[in-house]
């Protein structure tokens, strides 16, 4: 007997969906022994309701209407074992993001509501109880990035006792904080408080750092990751090099120097910056002539310009991504002549305070002259989706104001503007910096320039801009414009994401399970996030998530064990070793045994998308708790309620599709209630006979969503194309099955989508009136 259970979600459901309606709808359903509505059904005296019912009733399955599964999953499952039932004895579906949340029509939203729970209710039906697998899984852990976040995350791991294995792309760890003066809003010495943390990373038994490393290829699952790593090679034997400096005396190769943002050369042959782990020496092979000058001047013979790269593969539990941020170097940046010697980016100006100030040096142009005018001008790039990006880069404003301070603190005579749009001065100290600017003299207006001119007779860069607090036109003439770019992703992260198998959101940053109450796991188990790869922050955050990273990695690992899902491909019939399942899983979980050429499933590898199930020309495989009945069960249920309008069922992959469409609904992005979501773990596992019966119970048409950029999305298009031409074989419009990818960054265009299709098939009409039913065909 099943039992439903309503949650009103404090009035984000019951305010729009007629609850006691659909309570009354669902009791008629049979097998439904009892329908409770509560205000707050995730809160304590919620789930002691469900778990009294469960008793009381003697109940052997649950139904859960509330918020996305995303969020409370887990939870109702462990009140559901509380109650003394199996965990997967449960459905939890979802009637706010994707009803009340989306659904500005009270009537149409409870008419949702209860064909979202009916095919709930229907698919409970046909569970069964599953088991999860206990298994031992590697205790070690990958961080991916060396900056700030990565090296405190690694710390945290190596000093509890699990070991590390840091990878980074450049020379040298330190990140983006290596290369700043101070940091705000203390002031403190950057180099003071990160140098300290290189060396223990350097010095630490549990760390194994690669340098000059780049993730090549991730397989098997959570707990057991394998990941092979591309090492190129670096040219010095860090044990051996001594720092001496001849190598570089005699290269002759020169090329900007990215550590100090262009603005000063290196050679070929350079030591990253003074505070570099590992302390030694590298060649840039790119530039590098290989003239092998270096080479014959080294007393250490520690150079090697012809050592080549290598690859090593390691067994890793966990898996931290710490691979921070770029600046962005096109789009709006462009106008503000940053072409111009006397155009510099904020990240450039913390170069020269290290160098030019720090050593006691004024600031000069290019023909000798000091400079007095100062301008910063604010969100270069930073909330403007037309020629940069749609969000703030939070840590602008606060770093705008810090490094004027250090320049009016060094040089009093200086006269500094900063532009802003809104000046965003959030967190402890922040406030306090901004006044202190103020007292200082530091001259801030509201409003930001439409361009930087360059005055041909003086040389100096113009400025014409309105404050707006002032009404006032203000002409400024200047020698130095300091711009505050936008933070973007790091531009390798979206390829990373993909080798990882993990989302970026809209923004390009990695896409966290939740922002509210998981802000550091991505939708990958055992997979986790921190700093700047989610997004902008400054370090005190950075830090704060990386820690955050650590004891999640470290909870996850546990005692070496951990008990697997049993939401995996699994052998119901006899495999005659046609092979075919081994070419289409996305994760290569599955071979054919050597000794009976039969398949074998590994379930570690195996992340349940159920590719290889309708691949299986015999119909050996099934997707535990995705079973075939089990998904035609709900899809009959959600056609089960009697309507006139067009219904359209939605296959949602679970990875990408269905959170991008819980997007829209926190988003509160208005659809047609027409289209009515069946989450599956990946649409790779929706066979044409599952189209064709769902058309036969009566769908107008089928929505197949999932992530484009992936495997299941070829198979996902490849099968639909298929279904297709079966069903214009039977006479049947092809428009009633259609595959769009849509990823977690593509939300918004959700409305546009439904409602394109929702057109296309009021055109060809309902299934019954224009078209003869399936069977027949």
């Amino acid at each position: 007997m099943i039992g439903v259970y309503i949650c009103e979600c404090g009035g984000n459901i019951g305010d729009v969906v007629d609850v006691n309606a659909v309570k009354e709808a669902i009791q008629k359903i049979p097998d439904v022994k009892t329908v409770r509505i509560n205000r707050f059904l995730c809160s304590k005296l919620g789930l002691k309701m469900i778990v009294d019912s469960v008793k009381k009733q003697n109940l052997d399955r649950v139904v859960v209407a509330s918020c996305s599964p995303h969020m409370h999953e887990e939870t109702f499952r462990e009140t559901v074992v509380e109650a003394g039932l199996n965990p997967y004895m449960f459905v939890h579906t979802n009637i706010r993001e994707q009803d009340s949340w989306v659904t500005k029509d009270k009537k149409k939203a409870t008419e949702k509501a209860i064909a979202i729970i009916s095919g709930a209710v229907g698919r409970a039906r046909k569970l069964e109880p599953l088991q999860k697998t206990r298994v031992e899984i590697s205790k070690d852990v990958m961080v991916i990035g060396g900056g700030i976040a990565g090296i405190t995350a690694a710390l945290q791991l190596a000093n509890s006792g699990y070991r590390v294995i840091m990878v980074e792309k450049k020379p040298s760890i330190g990140g983006r904080m290596a290369q700043l003066s101070k940091v705000f809003p203390t002031l403190d010495c950057a180099p003071c408080i990160l140098s300290p943390r290189m060396a223990d990373v350097d010095k630490n038994p549990n760390i194994t750092l690669l340098t000059n490393s780049e993730v090549e290829k991730v397989s098997g699952g959570p707990g057991n990751y394998e990941v092979q790593v591309r090492i190129k090679p670096r040219g010095v034997d860090v044990e051996k090099c001594l720092r001496c400096g001849k190598c570089e005396k005699v290269c002759e190769v020169e090329v900007p120097d990215e550590y100090e943002a262009g603005l000063y050369k290196r050679k070929a042959i350079y030591l990253p910056f003074a505070q570099a782990v590992p302390a030694a020496y590298t060649i840039d092979f790119e530039n590098c002539k290989k003239c092998g000058a270096c080479q014959k001047e080294c007393p250490a013979e520690a150079i090697n310009i012809n050592q080549e790269e290598r690859e090593e593969i390691f067994n890793v539990g966990a898996i931290i991504v710490t691979t921070g941020y770029d600046l962005l170097d096109k789009g709006e940046i462009e106008r503000y002549k940053i072409d111009e010697e006397s155009t510099i980016t904020s990240l450039q100006l913390e170069r020269l305070i290290e160098n030019e100030l720090a050593a006691g040096e004024v600031l000069k142009n290019s023909k000798g002259k000091r400079i007095k005018d100062v301008a910063f001008i604010l969100c270069v790039g930073s909330r403007n989706p037309h020629k940069g990006v749609s969000y703030c880069s939070k840590v602008c404003c606060p770093y705008a104001v810090k490094e004027a301070i250090l320049l009016k603190k060094t040089l009093p005579y200086l006269r500094i503007w900063i532009y802003y749009i809104d000046l965003r001065m959030a967190g402890r100290g922040y406030e306090e910096l901004y006044r202190q600017a103020r007292e200082m003299n530091i001259n801030f207006i509201h409003g930001k320039p439409a361009e930087v001119s360059l005055d041909p007779e003086s040389g100096r860069l113009q400025i014409v801009s309105e404050d707006i607090d002032t009404g006032q036109i203000i002409r400024n003439s200047l020698d130095l414009v300091v711009l505050c770019p936008a933070m973007i992703p790091s531009r390798d992260l979206g390829e990373l994401a993909g080798k990882l198998n993990i989302s970026t959101g809209e923004d390009g940053f990695i896409a966290e399970k939740h922002i509210k109450l998981n802000p550091v796991s991505t939708l990958r188990e055992g997979i986790y996030a921190a700093g700047t790869a989610l997004g902008p922050k400054d370090i005190r955050e950075s830090v704060v998530d990386a820690r955050s990273t650590a004891a999640q990695a470290i909870e996850f690992l546990g005692e070496g064990y951990k008990d697997i899902s049993p939401i995996k491909a699994r052998l119901v019939g006899e495999c005659r070793g046609a092979g075919e399942c081994v070419k289409v899983c996305p994760h290569n979980a599955i071979t054919l045994s050597e000794k009976t050429g039969k398949a074998e499933i590994n379930i570690l590898a195996c992340n349940g998308c159920g590719a290889c199930v309708p691949a299986c020309p015999n119909k050996a495989l099934q997707l535990a708790h995705y079973t075939k009945e089990q998904i035609m069960e709900e899809v009959k249920g959600l056609l089960s309620v009697p309507t006139e309008d067009i219904r359209i069922i939605g296959f949602f992959g679970d990875s990408t599709a269905y959170p991008a469409a819980d997007a829209a609904g926190v988003s509160r992005l208005n659809y047609p209630p027409n289209l009515l979501i069946v989450r599956v773990p990946s649409t790779a596992l929706i066979d044409t006979e599952t189209l064709i019966k769902t058309l036969e119970m009566g769908a107008d048409g089928i929505m197949l969503c999932e992530n484009g950029d992936t495997k299941e999305g070829e198979l996902t298009e490849e099968n639909v194309k298929k279904t297709q031409m079966e069903l214009e074989k039977r006479g049947i419009e092809k428009e009633r099955v259609f595959y769009q990818p849509l990823a977690i960054p593509a939300y918004k265009s959700l409305p546009y989508l439904v409602e394109t299709y929702l057109s296309r098939i009021k055109k060809v009409g309902k299934i019954g009136v224009k078209t003869a039913p399936l069977s027949k065909g």
